[in-house]
C-alpha cells in the first residue's frame, strides 16, 4: 500500500504538476473534528492567499472524512479559484446543474468515508468499554 505522502509525490509527477508544500497532519483520534486540523487549514488559507492554485489529496477521505467538512474544503478551495484533485480520480470538478449524478457520487463517497469513521470509534470505544469491564488496562 502507497503512503498518502508517496501518492500525492507520484501523481503531481505523473500529471505535471508542480508540488509546493507537502501539508501532513499529523496522526489524530477519528473523534477529532475537521475544524481541529490545523494542516487542512493551511492549506486552505494558501489557496485563498493564492500561494498554490489547489490541492492534491490521496482520495476524497485523506481529504476529510466527514461529509460537512469534505464539502466545506471543496467549496472554499473553488471559491478562491483553486481546483482540487484526487490522487485515486483526478480532479474533482465543480457541481454541474446539469449532472446531479456528479455531486450526487462524490457527497456518496464521503458519507462512506464517514460511516467508516464513525464504524471504527464505536469498535474501539466498544473494545475499551469490554476490557474495562474485566477489569483490564482500557
Amino acid at each position: 500500500m502507497l503512503t498518502s505522502a508517496f501518492a500525492v509525490r507520484r501523481w503531481t509527477r505523473q500529471h505535471d504538476h508542480n508540488l509546493v508544500k507537502l501539508f501532513i497532519e499529523k496522526a489524530v483520534p477519528g473523534t477529532v473534528a475537521g475544524d481541529e486540523r490545523p494542516e487542512l487549514g493551511a492549506v486552505l488559507s494558501w489557496i485563498e492567499d493564492k500561494k498554490v492554485h489547489g490541492i492534491v489529496a490521496p482520495n476524497l477521505d485523506r481529504l476529510a472524512r466527514e461529509l460537512v467538512v469534505q464539502e466545506a474544503a471543496l467549496a472554499q478551495t473553488r471559491k478562491h479559484g483553486g481546483r482540487a484533485f484526487m490522487a485515486d480520480q483526478g480532479e474533482i470538478l465543480p457541481d454541474d446543474p446539469e449532472d446531479p449524478m456528479r455531486t450526487a457520487m462524490r457527497q456518496m463517497m464521503g458519507v462512506f468515508a464517514q460511516l467508516d469513521r464513525g464504524m471504527t470509534v464505536a469498535k474501539l470505544r466498544r473494545g475499551r468499554r469490554i476490557k474495562g469491564e474485566k477489569g483490564e488496562y482500557a
